[in-house]
């Protein structure tokens, strides 16, 4: 727990800090706005400076009424203008400077990089100025001792300080070594060092979907909506909630909803209660689409239920039962396959199964329809 501050030490940091910003003012005031600086900057800064201020003197206007604990009509007039001004500028600054801000972002930062580019440049001049000047200093001391031993040195002074002057002679000439690729003219460092190209990672190879997935999920049998609601409803001890009588009838009796129907209408209605929103009735065009999917997709219904691939449901329960050849109960499986291939005998006449029944009722209606194409060619 922190020791509790006196008044005294409370106003003698007060004192200090007011001495300091004292001190500092005149260096402030002195300091000037660069002749090529950016104007949003500016701005916002003497918004936002603004903006302090008249927050510290709201806050100085509340502390003062909360010592006097009397407030006239002058003071609630000026906390009124200090509200209003302090709302203007939040507006400025909100609305007005960080939009601009936002959007000349990409500029603001080029011309930042710019400046800092121009001054990387003027260093690396007065630091190449300042070398030239030591070297050209000691070629003169060397150059000054008049000794036989020492030419030698002078020589390697003299191309030091043309080294030196060359770069100011050759400032405004073309530099042919910058025109010369890197990594064609030192060939053995691209393996080895890292060099300065810029070297895209490596990942792995993606490949595009081909719709191969896609033909292979088509082509796989669709699964049987009657067997499903058989094994759940029958075959299942679990407790099933049924709907009541007469609110599964639907176009005047024409037709009761499915169970596929009252799933997408329980979902339908979970959603427009869980979002508080309601979802648009489905139009005369989208019902007319969902016709035509259900007739191209073979669903077959019947008495309010789906009877598609009934048969490839019972076989498909047939084939995953079935047992492998010779094993335990082979001879009894037979003798099943055999019972179904057998013809069903009948004792009301010869019609036979009711296959046969069918291909007789199909055979007498192209007799009767060649008849009445042929009935008045003789005439």
């Amino acid at each position: 727990m922190a020791a509790p501050v006196t008044l005294s030490a409370l106003l003698e940091q007060l004192t200090q800090s007011l001495s300091l910003t004292q001190e500092a003012a005149p260096a402030l005031s002195t300091i000037a706005h660069p002749k090529d600086g950016i104007s949003l900057l500016d701005v916002k800064n003497e918004v936002l400076l603004s903006y302090l201020e008249n927050l510290i003197f709201l806050i100085l206007l509340k502390i003062r009424n909360h010592k006097t604990s009397t407030s006239d009509s002058i003071d609630q007039k000026l906390n009124e203008e200090v509200r209003s001004k302090l709302v203007e500028l939040r507006l400025y600054l909100e609305k007005g400077a960080r939009p601009l801000e936002e959007k000349l972002r990409f500029s603001i930062e080029r011309f930042l990089r710019t400046a800092e580019d121009a001054q990387r440049e003027e260093q690396t001049k007065e630091q190449h100025g300042k070398g030239n000047d030591r070297t050209g200093s000691e070629s003169d001391e060397e150059s000054g001792s008049g000794s036989d031993d020492d030419e030698d040195e002078e020589s390697e002074a003299e191309q030091d300080n043309n080294k030196g002057n060359a770069p100011r002679k050759m400032s405004a000439a073309p530099k042919l070594n910058n025109l010369v690729d890197d990594v064609t003219a030192r060939p053995a460092q691209r393996d080895g060092a890292p060099s300065g190209v810029y070297r895209p990672p490596k990942r792995d190879r993606q490949v595009m979907d081909t719709g191969a997935r896609k033909e292979k999920v088509d082509r796989r049998p669709n699964k049987s909506r009657t067997m499903e609601e058989f094994v759940s409803t029958e075959l299942s001890a679990a407790p099933l909630a049924e709907p009541s009588i007469g609110t599964t009838i639907v176009q005047g009796g024409r037709r009761t909803k499915t169970a596929a129907d009252r799933e997408a209408e329980a979902e339908r209605r979970e959603y427009e209660e869980t979002n508080y929103t309601r979802l648009p009735k489905e139009s005369k065009k989208d019902r007319a689409k969902k016709a035509r999917q259900d007739g191209s997709s073979r669903r077959m219904q019947f008495g309010g239920e789906e009877w598609h691939d009934l048969g490839e449901g019972v076989d498909r329960i047939d084939r995953l039962t079935k047992r492998k050849e010779g094993g335990k109960g082979a001879n009894v499986r037979a003798m099943l396959d055999k019972s179904r291939k057998r013809g069903r005998d009948t004792t009301d006449g010869p019609r036979g199964s009711g296959h046969e029944m069918g291909d007789r009722f199909t055979k007498k209606v192209k007799m009767l329809e060649a008849g009445r194409r042929d009935r008045g060619k003789n005439r």
